[in-house]
């Protein structure tokens, strides 16, 4: 039985319905130099250089790199001559304005770590038309931007690779962030948060709110769902495992709905 803001077509990110979520805690105030001094940061998980313009980079995994941690560091030399060590966390990191090294951090965090991989970020970083490994651009764009590139020319072993590629970092990126907004604040990102999949529990729930009533306007009703699956339905009387209480269909709809936005907000906080 299909059931609104449950099944797959309700356009509700499986996500937030299993109560998937990441916490930033503190780990994101580390210092820099006491999280790479470690044997994981003297061999780079890979490094590029642009030949044009002298700039490198490589990326590293911090020390205290893990599932619950991902921390990364970055050291390289900009086109200047400058030498720079910098620290993301992957959790952070958003396709629609992130810089082709942070995109480099999300095919690590995804697995996306073979050379067609490195050559579709490139092609990308070439559509952005930015000049350093650093600068922020809408990579997100890019992908839809050669999708259809590849789908006006036939080019479909192409188009599926890429569409592949861009699942694999949405299901990263999709993944609900809470943070303490302090911790934000003290790591120069004031007001409102800049980074799109980091949210507050608050906004989160709405949003979960907001899909659920979207979903109820494009699909069958749990009330409507239950009397077609059952041609009964209206005139049966229904009752919950170990209930002696008696319900006529309509009182057991209304309990079923509240049961649902029960457990919903409860997946929420597991």
């Amino acid at each position: 039985m299909s059931i609104n803001g449950i099944d797959n077509n309700t356009g509700i990110n499986p996500n937030y319905m299993t109560g998937k979520k990441r916490v930033l805690g503190n780990n994101f105030n580390y210092q820099i130099e006491d999280i790479n001094r470690g044997s994981k940061v003297n061999e780079p998980l890979m490094s590029f250089s642009n030949p044009k313009t002298g700039e490198s980079v490589e990326i590293h995994r911090s020390d205290i790199y893990s599932d619950d941690t991902p921390i990364y560091i970055l050291k390289g030399k900009t086109a200047e001559g400058e030498e720079f060590e910098k620290m993301h966390h992957a959790w952070i990191i958003d396709p629609r304005n992130c810089s082709y090294a942070e995109l480099m951090m999300l095919n690590q965090e995804t697995g996306n770590t073979s050379l067609g991989d490195k050559q579709r970020a490139d092609i990308l970083f070439e559509k952005t038309g930015v000049k350093s490994y650093l600068d922020k651009a809408d990579y997100s764009t890019a992908i839809k931007e050669v999708m259809e590139e590849y789908k006006s020319s036939g080019n479909w072993d192409a188009y599926l690779s890429v569409d592949k590629w861009k699942q694999s970092l949405n299901d990263y990126t999709s993944v609900p962030v809470y943070f303490d907004r302090s911790i934000m604040e003290r790591n120069g990102v004031k007001g409102s948060c800049s980074f799109a999949t980091v949210k507050t529990a608050e906004e989160i729930q709405k949003e979960i709110d907001d899909r659920v009533k979207a979903a109820e306007k494009n699909g069958p009703t749990l009330r409507e769902a239950l009397a077609n699956a059952f041609p009964n339905a209206v005139n049966t009387l229904y009752s919950f495992v170990g209930s002696s209480v008696v319900m006529t269909f309509d009182e057991y709809v209304k309990a079923m709905e509240e049961m649902l936005r029960k457990t919903m907000k409860k997946l929420m906080f597991l």
